[in-house]
This record gives structure tokens, sequence and C-alpha cells, in this order.
């Protein structure tokens, strides 16, 4: 600290001091006094948050209000400070430093949210390779093989949406549905999802979409179903439960993966030894369950059982999460119906220009003499491509001020696996958790105007869109550790709304009274009002 300070700037202080201290004082005393006036406080530890009168944790305090409960804190404290909440202690880390706790390999997410929950046991419990500590083969899985080919799956999971939106919802005239997440959202996710991660041939067996839809509500429960304030307890019976390979629930839903997906893959493989011994081409199918056979020894699997465990992890994950966003992406789309014939009037419009952008190239054709390719069948003209729903602007936007909007106010937890120093010198120590204000990124003036407001077209015209991840949008992490799942995820969601604002003319929330709170609901929370569908004439 002495080689910031100059000389004279010292001599001056001192000089000062004389003229005030009284003689006896002695040297030692004064010269410590001149640095403590010269030198800034360097005592930088976290403080802890006043609690409310009568409370003797915040939890009440930030549900009756998380935005003025942030609000206060940062008020008083700054960017960070300590809570008592969700039967933790926990660190809030706001504005520019959320970023050195994403982007810091000392913090996990992981380690964090198994102390929550006791979400590792559940996930090994599913497998037998890959549970070392860090280990991301899901990850690369989701990298490699699904995130770069949305544009092949996008059909066939359109396709499935349609088929089962038209078995459970159909034709509607006011019809009231009271619980859309169980009766129609699960069944269309999780039938879409199988048809990607499995194939055609399995997705057919009611068994398995069952299977998938019964372990997203295991997932649920392991999670908490929108429940904050989980006891020790709840992560001590998940890890029990889990760990004890008799009792384990989630070996019934391996058996019926494997009893599936076994003569599938028996045909599969008589189809390419034919193919080789007669010298033709084997086209493989392309599905993530060919995908993973194809890659056994790269992602170290052991046997069949176990590839069956990583797409079951990877399905329930993805329908989990996506039924959720899709449930409160069509209660934001009753709550806000002022904002229905826009987005149908889009898709018309980008369905319109891709039609004749095809005609056009069947003219060229046809003047050139040359066949019209399968590719160009005027069939498929309107269909729901992935360049056609990227080009839908206004419902990216949408979706992504959901996110923005809706998202808990503190949440994504991280562990410190070493004492941490921040860049304002305040340390977390080793086993301490990290909580990220998502509040003073998604309301920050970065966002634009009226942050506290729904505005779904924020982010028209601008390059945000719903996947980018970084530091004015958190939902879906940040940096290298960033859920790679999110292209799929957004991908899926925007279809789910395309097709709901294509199909029906006005959805209305059952209750609109209940509508601030539904607006605000958590992952997993059940929503309080059901929503009423009507079909486009």
């Amino acid at each position: 600290m002495l080689g910031l300070v100059s000389s004279s700037s010292t001599m001056v202080a001192t000089d000062a001091l004389k003229t005030v201290l009284p003689i006896g004082i002695g040297l030692a005393s004064a010269a410590f006094l001149t640095m403590k006036m010269i030198t800034p406080n360097t005592d930088q530890s976290i403080q802890m948050a006043s609690l409310r009168a009568g409370d003797s944790t915040h939890d009440d305090e930030y549900n009756d209000d998380q935005d003025e409960f942030l609000a206060r804190c940062e008020e008083e404290y700054g960017p960070v400070f300590k809570i008592l909440l969700m039967n933790k202690t926990l660190t809030v880390v706001s504005g520019r430093l959320i970023r050195e706790v994403f982007m810091n390999e000392n913090f996990s997410a992981g380690d964090s949210i198994d102390e929550f929950t006791g979400m590792r046991a559940f996930f090994h419990s599913m497998i037998k390779s890959n549970k070392e500590l860090d280990n991301r083969v899901i990850h690369e899985v989701v990298r490699d093989n699904i995130s770069p080919n949305l544009p092949t799956f996008t059909p066939r999971i359109v396709e499935q949406l349609e088929i089962h939106l038209e078995k459970c919802l159909g034709k509607c005239d006011e019809k009231l549905v009271v619980n859309p997440l169980t009766s129609v959202l699960q069944e269309m996710i999780a039938g879409a999802m199988a048809c990607v991660f499995v194939g055609p041939e399995v997705a057919k067996s009611r068994q398995v979409i069952d299977t998938f839809i019964t372990c997203t509500t295991d997932f649920g429960k392991v999670l908490g179903n929108g429940n904050r304030r989980k006891s020790v307890w709840h992560t001590f019976s998940t890890r029990a439960k889990y760990r004890t390979s008799l009792l384990n629930p989630m070996d019934k839903h391996i058996r019926v993966l494997v009893e599936a997906t076994t003569p599938v893959i028996l045909e599969r493989r008589r189809i390419e030894a034919e193919a080789n011994e007669a010298g033709r081409e084997y086209i493989r199918p392309d599905d993530i369950l060919q995908r993973l056979l194809d890659n056994f020894d790269k992602y170290n699997f052991v046997d069949l059982e176990d590839v069956c465990g990583h797409l079951l992890i990877l399905i329930l994950a993805s329908v989990h999460t996506t039924s959720d966003t899709s449930t409160n992406l069509l209660y934001y789309l009753a709550s806000f119906p002022q904002y229905q014939d826009k987005l149908y009037e889009e898709q018309k419009e980008v369905l319109d220009a891709q039609q004749k952008e095809r005609e056009e190239l069947r003219k060229k054709c046809l003047e050139a003499g040359e066949a019209i390719s399968e590719e160009l069948d005027p069939a498929h003209d309107r269909d729901l491509t992935a360049a056609a729903v990227k080009k839908m602007v206004h419902m990216d936007s949408f979706v992504r001020e959901i996110f923005r909007y809706r998202t808990e106010r503190l949440t994504l937890t991280h562990r410190a696996r070493k004492d941490v120093t921040l860049s304002n010198g305040m340390v977390l120590y080793k086993g301490e958790n990290a909580i990220i204000n998502m509040k003073s990124a998604h309301q920050s003036p970065e966002q634009g105007e009226d942050v506290a407001e729904f505005r779904p077209w924020r982010f028209v015209g601008k390059p945000k869109a719903a996947t980018k991840a970084g530091n004015d949008f958190l939902p879906f992490g940040m940096g290298k550790h960033a859920c790679p799942g999110r292209f799929l995820a957004i991908q899926e969601l925007k279809t789910v709304g395309v097709l709901m604002i294509s199909k029906y003319s006005k959805i209305q929330i059952q209750d609109p009274s209940k509508t601030k709170k539904v607006l605000r609901s958590r992952i997993g929370e059940p929503i309080v009002t059901g929503l009423i569908f009507t079909s486009r004439k």
C-alpha cells in the first residue's frame, strides 16, 4: 500500500498531524493514525442483511416482494451481502461481479445443486459410467449431436408436436383446460423429444412416452417442485433413495428403454449388414440413440443399459424444463392477448415469403428444363422449418422477454471449492454458496426502458436472440458452462408458441384475478388457474 502513496502526500499528512496531536502520543501511534487516514479501508467482510421485525430468516420478506427486498439490500449493503434463505446462509452476488462467479472454476454450480437437492445421486442412479466429478459427457453429447442438427430435427419435432396437440386438445370452442402442463404439454414435449432421442420406431411405444413423463415428474420432485424452503432431510432422503440399488425407482424406467430399443437396434444392425454385403450405402438413422451407439467407446459407455441411462437424463431434463417454460409461454400469451395477432401476422408473413421463394425456385427449374426435386414439393411450401422459426423475430423476442421478466430473482447457486476473492476484495470461503442476483442483470439499464414491465418486443431489431447467454441474460448461465441444450429448448419453445398461435385465435386465463401470480410462478410450482382455448375458424 505504501507504494501507492507518493512521498510528498505522506509528508503533508504527517506535518498536518504534528499540529493537532498531543506531543506525548508517540511517533509509532502517530504513524499508525497517519496511515489509517491515507489508506483506503481494506476490511471487506461480507455483511449479513438485517432481518425484518419478527422474522428469523429472509424467506418471508423475499417471497412477499422479491424486487423490493433486493432493492433494500443493495441500497444498504451494495452488490454483495449475506442472507438467510432456503435454510442456508447464502452470499448474494450482483451486477458486474456476477460474471466472476460464472467464470471462476473454483465455483461449482453442480456442487451447490447437489447440496440443495441430492441431484447427483438421482443422475448417477441411471448410469454406470461417467460418474466422475465434473464429467462433461452429457454436455458434450448435447453440444456435438443435438445443437448442430436442429435443422434436421425440427421437422420431426413439429410433426410430433402437431400430432400430440391434436390428440390432447384438438378443435376448441372456449374449451377450459384446468392443467395445461399435465394434460397437454408434457404429452406434446415427451412425444417430440422421444422422436429425436430414441427415433420414431421406439417413440411409438406408449410405455416409452409414459416413462419419459413419469421420470420428468420424479425429476421435479428431486428439484422440490417449486418449494424453495427444502429441509436438509430432502437432500438426505434423495441420496438414500437413489443410492440404494434394490429400491431405486429409476431401474424400471431403464428396463423399459432397454426392452423398447433392443429389437430396434438389432433390426438396424441387420439392415446395415445386408447393405454392406450387397455393397450398398447404409443410411444411418438420424437420432441420438444411433449417435450414442456409434460413439460408444468415445463416451466410455459400459452397455446398452448405460446408454439408455444417459438418454434418460437427456430426456427428462429437456422434457421437464421445456414443458414448464411452454406452460408459462401459454399463460403469458393469455395474459397479454393484445400481442397474439401480431405473432399470428408474423408467422403468416414468414411462411408466405417462404412459399413465394419456393415457387420461384420451381419456376426456374421448369425454365431450365430440370425436374423439380422432392425438396421443392409444393406440399412442403408452408412447413415450419428451423429457418422459418428463426425469422419469427417477434416470437423470439417474446420468449426472451418471458425469461428476463419471469426468472426467479435469486437463483443459480454456486458453491466455493476454495476461498475466492472477488474483484471488490470480498471473500467467499470454501464451502460457502453464492447465489446470483438476477434482478441486477435483468433489470439493468442495458435492458432499455421500463425494465420492471413486460415489453414483448424489447429485443426486436437487436442482436439479442433468446439463445444468446451473456452478462445481461442469465437463465442459461454463462461461459463454457452455459447450458448447451438451450438451442433445442428455445427452438421447441418457439415452435410450441407458433403452433398454438396458428391454431387458436384466443387463449384466455380462466381467472384473470390470478394473472399477477401466474406471471411470477416458479419452475415446478403449480399454477392456480386454467386456460380457455378457442380454435381459429
